[in-house]
């Protein structure tokens, strides 16, 4: 889909490039042993299942709820925001939480001893990307459209990835939750990005630097504020507001992106792991390794 264009390279340059020019300046820097132990922790970090990334995003989600509700609900409602809006706030983050923890807690489709011939019923196997054959690692049969998670260390069915931030895959049992939490959290991202945008305009009203405000410089000069002086003058003493709204801002068209692209392949009925696997057969038929 991307080949030869700047996806493709900017892909290629943060998965690959990027890690190994920084393996070799580590190796060079610091010797092949402290290399080797940061490689160690590296794998423990990101290649296999702990809770560390899934605390962080945890501890994160609730501090700027914290500043939310410390420093944005007070001033809700305002002249631009009528109070009934907190039903919808309420629904939405009850919404999100809910399916984030349904998403974390549910079994994704892991593929036992007890359940395989089960697990294999579900789909039928194509003689494209799945065929009949039993799985390396578990040494047990591999269902058709299940992968063995390396993280996990264990085979899901229908996988579409592991995620960090739930701790968990996301396959045939919880990616309803997945999705349910992926769409929540772009609207908790877009309606919060508002709700502390009126906030900000009201806060220009409550300290009288809405208007053509003037303020008095070191030397005791006048100077006249412009709106983005204002914000930046207000930003001075709500640092913590000013984290929450960039942070939002940051947040918002990363969600929005992903959460797109999860549900069109949803849509079209696969996952991001098979989406890889043909895109990987295209380009090999591109380079004329393999003949449609």
């Amino acid at each position: 889909m991307f080949r030869g264009t700047a996806v493709e390279r900017a892909y290629f340059a943060v998965t690959e490039t990027l890690p190994e020019a920084l393996e070799r300046w580590m190796r060079s820097g610091v010797g092949d042993a402290l290399a080797a132990r940061a490689e160690r922790v590296w794998n423990a970090l990101f290649g296999r299942r702990n809770p560390i990334i899934q605390i962080f995003g945890v501890v994160l989600y609730w501090t700027g709820l914290a500043v939310f509700f410390a420093q944005v609900a007070p001033y809700i409602p305002n002249r631009y925001v009528a109070s009934w809006q907190w039903v919808p706030i309420g629904a939405t983050l009850a919404a999100n939480i809910g399916s984030y923890i349904a998403a974390c807690a549910a079994d994704p489709g892991v593929v036992t001893a007890e359940n395989v011939d089960t697990a294999c019923q579900v789909f039928g196997y194509d003689h494209l990307l799945y065929f009949e054959r039993d799985c390396r690692t578990c040494l047990q049969r591999k269902p058709a459209r299940s992968k063995h998670c390396s993280a996990c260390r264990r085979c899901v069915q229908m996988v579409d990835h592991h995620c960090i931030w739930l701790n968990n895959c996301v396959g045939l049992g919880n990616a309803r939750w997945f999705l349910c939490f992926l769409a929540t959290f772009s609207i908790v991202c877009v309606y919060g990005t508002y709700l502390v945008g009126t906030v900000i305009l009201e806060l220009r009203h409550v300290h009288g630097l809405a208007d053509g405000a003037v303020i008095w410089d070191e030397l005791g000069e006048p100077v006249q504020l412009s709106f983005r002086s204002s914000v930046l003058y207000l930003f001075d003493g709500y640092p913590l507001l000013a984290v929450l709204f960039v942070l939002l801002l940051v947040l918002t068209p990363a969600i929005g992106i992903f959460t797109a692209y999860q549900l069109r392949i949803t849509a079209l009925g696969y996952t991001s792991n098979e989406e890889t696997k043909w895109l990987n057969i295209s380009d090999a038929v591109n380079d004329g390794v393999v003949f449609a």
